[in-house]
């Protein structure tokens, strides 16, 4: 029994030194970092000289991070709003070039009015659909066809001039021979001095002016109207202008070469001429 007091004696005694030790410690310690120098200053000079490169490196590499990040977010951003500009670039031109072709159109419609006005014919306007560039027939497709009243035969002008004649109709369509067409002949007159003359196409929007005798005056520049025989285009109507003469060709004739009135390369809308003449029934 007093074995175990005695025990228990020199444990708390050991605990009372234990505790004095570090209280002096601590007071030691105290005491030597109020002094300048303190005794640990080598050891806080070689711990910081150690350790404040890899500090150093650590902030580095931070603000390099950061400033990436930074300049990532902000080309992110750049781009994204270069898009939206380029997006809003791209809409306004469509805007305007939607805005012409209106104006345009219009400008092409006003024309064609005011045409039909002055001619006084009754005419159903009708719009190209698609174009029979082949090497054996030049020809148009119209909007129109016979549920809208269009027939064989009818003239096709638009306010230039003549632009072909119906050759097959359907419901909703219709075929345009052009008057560049190989097998295209219009009766046709020169204005200047009513020189008659049979208009043929040739192909590659150009005519020729046939029968025109070598002792006949014919000059570049005159306009070849529609004689209006043979019941398909009214009388007067322009086909062409001259653009060329050529008198020493072999034979009776003179070889006279005639533009068209109409340009194929920008034909769009036209009229349909529904004339008494021009009604006859398909051979």
């Amino acid at each position: 029994m007093s074995k175990k007091i005695d025990d228990v004696g020199r444990r708390r005694v050991h605990v009372l030194v234990i505790l004095a030790i570090s209280i002096l410690l601590i007071f030691t310690l105290i005491s030597a970092s109020l002094r300048d120098p303190h005794p640990l200053k080598p050891l806080e000079f070689m711990v910081v000289k150690a350790t404040a490169p890899i500090f150093n490196l650590f902030h580095e590499s931070v603000a390099i991070v950061s400033r990436v990040w930074r300049g990532y977010i902000y080309l992110v951003g750049v781009q994204a709003e270069n898009e939206r500009l380029k997006m809003q670039t791209q809409e306004s031109l469509s805007k305007e070039a939607l805005y012409q072709e209106t104006l345009l159109e219009k400008e092409r419609l006003r024309q064609l009015l005011e045409f039909k006005n002055q001619a006084a014919l009754p005419v159903t306007g009708a719009r190209i659909i698609g174009f029979d560039f082949s090497i054996w027939f030049k020809c148009a497709f119209l909007d129109k066809g016979a549920n809208d009243g269009i027939k064989w035969g009818m003239p096709v002008i638009n306010a230039a001039g003549v632009v072909g004649r119906i050759v097959e109709v359907y419901p909703d369509y219709a075929k345009v021979l052009l008057l560049i067409d190989r097998t295209s002949a219009v009766d046709a007159i020169v204005q200047r001095n009513r020189l008659r003359g049979i208009l043929n196409g040739v192909g590659a929007n150009r005519c020729f002016l046939r029968y025109i005798h070598k002792n006949q005056d014919v000059q570049v520049g005159d306009v070849v109207l529609a004689s209006g025989l043979g019941g398909v285009f009214p009388r007067g109507m322009v086909l062409g202008t001259v653009t060329a003469v050529d008198k020493k060709v072999p034979g009776l004739f003179q070889e006279v070469e005639v533009e068209p009135a109409a340009d194929y390369t920008r034909l769009e809308e036209v009229l349909v001429v529904k004339t008494v003449q021009s009604v006859l029934s398909k051979p």
